[in-house]
């Protein structure tokens, strides 16, 4: 990330309404979003604005590309293995995806469920000040 730069964030996300809601709880709260609305349109962020990229939130369940797909584009680039990923998912992850969830994400939220804002917003926080 560039000093003269604010961080920010990937959302990505092939729900509209829950993309935006995303980046206006990240406004409100002073973090600029960047937004993809599927994992090719994420990879495409990814390589052209990495260097300011502090943190990415992904779907893990979306057309065209997953979010499993991107979190493997990152995890195969040097230059973006680093950067924080937070999953997010529709359904309860199974044994085996939780353990891959907590091998390569930071987090995971459930969107079905009511996640703690607050919370996120903290964690969040940590991830991207953690320099």
């Amino acid at each position: 990330m560039t000093k003269h730069q604010p961080a920010q964030i990937l959302v990505c996300d092939d729900d509209d309404i829950f993309r935006t809601f995303f980046e206006r709880v990240l406004k409100s709260a002073g973090i600029e979003a960047l937004s993809a609305a599927d994992g090719d349109e994420a990879i495409e962020v990814l390589d052209s604005k990495y260097r300011d990229i502090a943190l990415v939130l992904v779907d893990l369940l979306m057309p065209v590309r997953s979010g499993w797909e991107v979190i493997q584009f990152m995890q195969e680039h040097e230059h973006l293995k680093n950067i924080p990923v937070i999953a997010v998912t529709g359904l309860e992850p199974d044994p085996a995806e939780m353990k891959k969830i907590n091998r390569y994400c930071a987090a995971v939220i459930h969107k079905g469920g009511d996640f703690d804002i607050e919370g996120l917003l903290a964690r969040i926080k940590e991830l991207i000040n953690k320099d």
